[in-house]
């Protein structure tokens, strides 16, 4: 079942205009990020393929591979025999926001499809999806129904990165929203305008605006295969959105060491008291110790995150390419 979620009003008058802009036979261009995929890849190509012809729809399907070391390529090229796929080859695993962005950089459509290829995002809502965007949304997207089959830990994660995330920032990203979703060309042009490296997909779809509508899907188990996906993946990740999308981490550090000065003054203030009407019998040194080794724990830390950022700034002014391709191959009557 697919709920549609309030997380922003749209006028009528604007999606009535933007209906009007659709074309009447759009291309329709599927991204499918693929890292060893083998046993999923061809399925859901065929499944996309189905969905889409029967709904009359002209489409690409466009596999971005990311840097496989398994049969998944071999297997994307037989299938392009038969099928309208382009497999775009990138040099080495730059990761999935990377294989996204370079999707969205190569593809030809009035309409794109970014969905994952292991069954994960249920390609039977495509069609949904696309009825949406008809109807005047410039970008319909997918948030979890719920994380019931995530770990607690996962799950704890992920409501303390949202907190960090959208405290004080002018522009909220929803929780739980997914790469799953539909984008429009004027969404995809905004997109190609962003030259960051350390890319973080779910802030740049919210920042761009634009016309959106949230539909609350179930979110399914793998058709076959293990996700490479681990919380190491999930703890850079999550840092990428932080140090990318908001200050708060400099903005806490920035309080504890207001509260940490405002406690040690009124220490000082103590200890002088104390020594006036009591004098000093020389004592204290555990005291002292605890507080040598907390302060330096406070300041090694703050050091840690402000390095957090300085080290992306220098990943971006270095300048050096999002990601390379080693390879583009269409069907023969695709390049005609």
């Amino acid at each position: 079942m697919t709920d549609t979620l309030n997380h922003g009003f749209t006028p009528p008058y604007l999606l009535a205009l933007r209906a009007a802009e659709r074309p009447a036979d759009p291309l329709v261009s599927c991204i499918i990020p693929a890292y060893n995929e083998s046993e999923n890849i061809v399925p859901m190509l065929e499944t996309l393929h189905r969905l889409l012809t029967e709904q009359g729809l002209r489409h690409e399907l466009v596999v971005v591979d990311d840097g496989s070391r398994d049969d998944t390529v071999p297997k994307v090229l037989q299938a392009s025999q038969r099928l309208p796929v382009t497999l775009i080859q990138l040099s080495r695993n730059f990761g999935k926001e990377i294989a996204l962005t370079a999707g969205i950089d190569h593809i030809q459509g009035d309409v794109a499809v970014l969905i994952d290829g292991d069954f994960q995002h249920p390609p039977e809502m495509v069609p949904v999806f696309l009825d949406k965007w008809r109807e005047g949304y410039d970008m319909v997207y997918s948030v979890r129904a719920n994380r019931d089959n995530e770990t607690l830990a996962k799950r704890a994660f992920t409501r303390v990165f949202y907190a960090l995330l959208n405290t004080g920032a002018p522009l909220k990203i929803p929780e739980n929203t997914q790469d799953f979703r539909v984008l429009d060309r004027c969404i995809l042009d905004a997109l190609r305008q962003m030259p960051e490296r350390n890319r973080f997909m779910k802030g740049l779809y919210n920042w761009v605006g634009f016309t959106q509508l949230a539909l609350e899907t179930q979110t399914q188990e793998r058709r076959a295969g293990k996700s490479s996906f681990n919380f190491r993946n999930l703890l850079g990740l999550g840092l990428t959105g932080l140090t990318a999308f908001s200050n708060m981490p400099l903005r806490i550090w920035t309080l504890v060491g207001f509260f940490i000065s405002l406690l040690s003054i009124g220490y000082a203030l103590w200890e002088l008291l104390h020594t006036l009407l009591f004098g000093n019998p020389v004592s204290g040194w555990p005291t002292l110790a605890v507080a040598v080794t907390f302060l330096g724990g406070v300041q090694l830390l703050s050091i840690g995150i402000l390095g957090e950022y300085v080290g992306r700034i220098f990943n971006e002014v270095k300048g050096r390419p999002t990601y390379l391709i080693s390879r583009v191959h269409k069907r023969e009557d695709d390049q005609a």
